[in-house]
């Protein structure tokens, strides 16, 4: 009984891997970076394997047959990294992204590769191939690799993050709070009709919109929140005089002496923010920032 308790242990460990947090190559040059692998990758194992009689071919149709499988390789990853996150943009918020939504877009990348290669391999006169059930076979023995393999990085970024978390941590700890040169120079966000004045580190921090903005800060009596109509332009001039403000998300500003901790997942960092009950999910652009605070 304990055996079986042991296996079903695995099995809901290894599928609760794919409910955590992923970290998202889409829209970065990490994406770009992973097409050209790809891309390479299936290029060098054609021009020396020549699988499905291709080495029959004459040398010149055979090279141009590898390197045009190859440019289409290429052309459906970037289309998967860059084209569909820009189609659905909810769906690849890099913020929300999991180790499920990474299965289906591997899996959508070798269902794409391994039919739109299919399809080309199919005008030309390859003895070996047969369209579709060569790709069908194909795209089902990448199934069980891709699997393994967004577990196994999983484990890693998670490993990887926690750890510099911690460091990051005990370094922050040991930071003296920043200050601006003239700390005591007002703030001061000028909207419709409203104003509101604070000294730089009553501010926590700002979300940042097109038009409006919210500001968060320290009073007398606690935390307030103020929204006012405001260009974003104007907000980004007003605080970037106070080096303590940092961005750490498109739309976030963060007053770096408020963060409380930093923790890290498979998806990168997390920063909990003092007095707040709010998480700020760091971008992948932004997370330099953090790292040399």
């Amino acid at each position: 009984m304990s055996f079986l308790n042991k296996i079903k242990s695995s099995v809901n460990s290894a599928l609760n891997t794919f409910k955590k947090p992923y970290h998202s190559s889409t829209l970065s040059i990490r994406g770009l970076l992973h097409s050209v692998a790809i891309a390479t990758i299936i290029f060098l194992v054609l021009y020396v394997i020549k699988p499905f009689g291709m080495s029959f071919l004459e040398t010149e149709p055979r090279n141009m047959a590898i390197s045009i499988s190859g440019l289409i390789a290429l052309g459906l990853m970037l289309i998967c990294e860059f084209i569909f996150p820009l189609l659905a943009k909810p769906f690849y918020d890099e913020h929300h992204w999991t180790g499920s939504k990474q299965l289906f877009q591997s899996i959508l990348m070798s269902f794409l590769i391994f039919f739109g290669l299919g399809i080309y391999w199919n005008t030309i006169p390859l003895s070996g191939f047969s369209f579709p059930v060569d790709s069908l076979l194909f795209f089902a023995y990448s199934l069980i690799p891709i699997i393994i393999f967004i577990y196994v990085q999983e484990s890693m970024h998670t490993n990887k993050f926690t750890r510099k978390a911690e460091n990051l941590n005990a370094e922050l700890a040991s930071k003296n709070i920043i200050n601006s040169e003239n700390p005591l120079k007002i703030l001061v966000f000028l909207g419709n009709g409203e104003k509101l004045s604070l000294i730089p580190n009553q501010l926590i921090y700002a979300k940042i919109n097109e038009n409006t903005s919210e500001f968060y800060y320290q009073n007398p009596f606690g935390i307030d929140k103020s929204i006012i109509n405001i260009p974003e332009k104007e907000v980004r001039d007003e605080l970037s005089h106070h080096p303590q403000f940092i961005k750490f998300h498109k739309n976030i500003v963060l007053n770096a002496n408020a963060i409380m901790k930093v923790t890290g997942n498979a998806r990168g960092y997390e920063i909990a923010i003092a007095k707040v009950n709010e998480m700020v999910k760091v971008s992948n652009r932004y997370r330099k920032n953090l790292e040399n605070l």
